[in-house]
Formats: structure tokens, C-alpha cells, sequence
């Protein structure tokens, strides 16, 4: 059963539709099963979920990647002086940091939603095809990301005149290298057909 299936009304399911993250909570199950830890899941929703109120809040991407907003609302990771600064920069913004902190969610939290409301368990019965395939979307989506991240990081730059560029095109080439024999494949080939010397 996936999460997509559920129409759920606990605490994962009500931040996911709020916050517009439902992308997320619709591969738990499947990223999961193919070995993501619960603790790695809560962190990417955790994310999702801050990156979007900073959307809405017109709080630029840039500048959210330089505060580490996630980690101020929901670690102990910073002192205390960082972790007002960010709060107050955040509610300057026009973010309601107290709603923000109070729907980010623990790795428990989300590890119930996994077991009482997708009924999921951590056996993995794919198939060797379907993983692969699991897998490629996976990389392909963070490729993409990337590539969208690092193209609008420029963009933003160039806009305020720190650096000079035209229309630009980013592209994020992915290869694989064997450190045994040294050879050098593309992802769609490491995946599918492995390096020659494992046979050798």
C-alpha cells in the first residue's frame, strides 16, 4: 500500500496537504522499503515543509540555503544566539515561526504514519526491474533538482550584478567510476549492466 492510496488525518497527512508536500508523503513507503531511514524521511519532509512557508512567504531560496532555518526550528545543532537571530529574521519576514516549529515532525511521527496508516513494512518484494526503476527516479528527480537549484542560484546572482551571464542552461552530468579498473560509465549503464571487472 502506498501513501497515496490513504486519505489520512494524522499529524503527517495535515502537514503534507497545508504545506503542499504531498510529493513527499506519496513515496514514503517505497523510498523506505528501499532502505531510506525513517529519521533521513522526517528530514526531507521537515525541509519540504520549511522551504514552502518560505515560498509563501517570499523568503528567496538563496537566502534561505545560507540560514539553516530547518535546524534552528527542529535540532539543538545551533546556539542559542543563532537560533533567535534566525527566529527573528523569520518572523521580519512575515513567517509564524511558532506554527512552522509546531508542524515540523519527528522521525516517530512519521514512522507511525508508516505502520498505522500505510500499514507499510520494511520487507522490500520488488522486483530486481522495479528498483532499478525506483532507483533511476529517484537520482533523476535529484539531477533535476540540481539542475533547478543551481540555474536559479546563478539567475539570482546575476540579477544583482555579482556575477555576469546571459541566457544560461544548466546541466548536471552524472558518471560512475569503477575504482577497481578505472572505468568511467553513465548512471542508466552502472545501474543496468555494472562495470565488466566484477565478472572478470
Amino acid at each position: 500500500m502506498t501513501s497515496e492510496q490513504v486519505d489520512c488525518s494524522c499529524k503527517v497527512g495535515r502537514v503534507a496537504e497545508e504545506y503542499g508536500v504531498t510529493e513527499i508523503t506519496a513515496r514514503l513507503v517505497d523510498d523506505w522499503q528501499a532502505g531510506t531511514s525513517v529519521r533521513e524521511l522526517a528530514d526531507e519532509l521537515n525541509e519540504s515543509v520549511v522551504r514552502s512557508a518560505l515560498t509563501a512567504a517570499n523568503v528567496g531560496q538563496v537566502e534561505w540555503s545560507r540560514t539553516p532555518v530547518y535546524e534552528a526550528l527542529h535540532t539543538d545543532e545551533l546556539s542559542d544566539a543563532q537560533e533567535v537571530q534566525i527566529r527573528r529574521e523569520l518572523d521580519r519576514a512575515g513567517v509564524d515561526v511558532d506554527e512552522l516549529s509546531s508542524a515540523l515532525v519527528s522521525h516517530q511521527t512519521v514512522y507511525r504514519h508508516l505502520k498505522n496508516c500505510l500499514d507499510a513494512s520494511k520487507g522490500d518484494t520488488r522486483s530486481p526491474k522495479e528498483r532499478r526503476k525506483k532507483a533511476k527516479d529517484t537520482v533523476y528527480a535529484l539531477q533535476r533538482r540540481t539542475e533547478v537549484v543551481t540555474e536559479s542560484t546563478l539567475e539570482t546572482l546575476d540579477s544583482a550584478d555579482v556575477t555576469d551571464l546571459g541566457d544560461i542552461d544548466v546541466l548536471v552530468d552524472l558518471r560512475v567510476v569503477c575504482n577497481d579498473c578505472g572505468r568511467s560509465m553513465n548512471f542508466e549503464d552502472a545501474m543496468n549492466e555494472g562495470c565488466d571487472c566484477a565478472v572478470a
